[in-house]
């Protein structure tokens, strides 16, 4: 095993640059802004969240130092396991870091739409607001319960792909690990629709 382990350290040591620079001109986009508060993958993926490459860089390379004291302390029985949730890790930290650039277009694209329409969302969150105030509490628990069905749609077929992605062959893995960094945006971008459905439901609850 000391060869596979050879070579997530290499990896790593380059994704930290990678990430670190990523990071760094992330820094520099306004339209971070609206991405910032993301975590940039799934919980199931990484245990812990953060908008930062580095951070899940870090995350992972103290997890390969682990595994190499597992094999060092003649525990290398667990260590199978573990390898392959790193190869996992490191697979989709490639990815997200590559596709970054295309993330932050779609994020500069929603920026300048709101510039535009500024004005426009200003009287339309007031409305918001109003028909959240007057809304049918059991009509916005109805559609909290369909958002719900979505989340949970949305992660079986995450699993699915993630499944799909550790039998793929590693040469035959780019397509399936941008479906997959795909599911990680969607489920995303519906836990922070059921999380506003919340806060109306609150709002509607309140006004009673």
């Amino acid at each position: 095993m000391a060869q596979p382990l050879h070579r997530l350290k290499s990896i790593l040591i380059q994704l930290a640059a990678d990430a670190s620079a990523a990071d760094q001109k992330n820094k520099q986009r306004k339209s971070h802004y609206y991405l910032q508060d993301q975590s940039l993958f799934d919980e199931k993926l990484f245990p812990i969240a953060s908008s930062t490459y580095y951070a899940y860089v870090i995350y992972t390379q103290k997890r390969l130092e682990h595994l190499q004291k597992l094999i060092n302390s003649n525990h290398a029985e667990f260590g199978d396991a573990l390898l392959s949730e790193l190869e996992e890790q490191i697979s989709a930290l490639i990815t997200a870091i590559k596709s970054n650039d295309n993330l932050h277009h779609d994020s500069e694209y929603r920026l300048d739409r709101r510039k535009r329409l500024n004005q426009q969302k200003s009287v339309k969150k007031y409305k918001k607001a109003a028909k959240a105030a007057f809304t049918p509490s059991h009509q916005l628990h109805q559609k909290l319960s369909e958002y719900h069905g979505f989340e949970r749609r949305l992660e079986l077929m995450l699993s699915d792909k993630e499944v799909a992605l550790a039998r793929t062959k590693k040469h035959d893995t780019t397509q399936m690990q941008q479906e997959v960094l795909t599911l990680h945006q969607r489920l995303g971008r519906c836990r922070r629709a059921i999380s506003d459905l919340e806060k109306q439901i609150e709002l509607s609850e309140k006004s009673r």
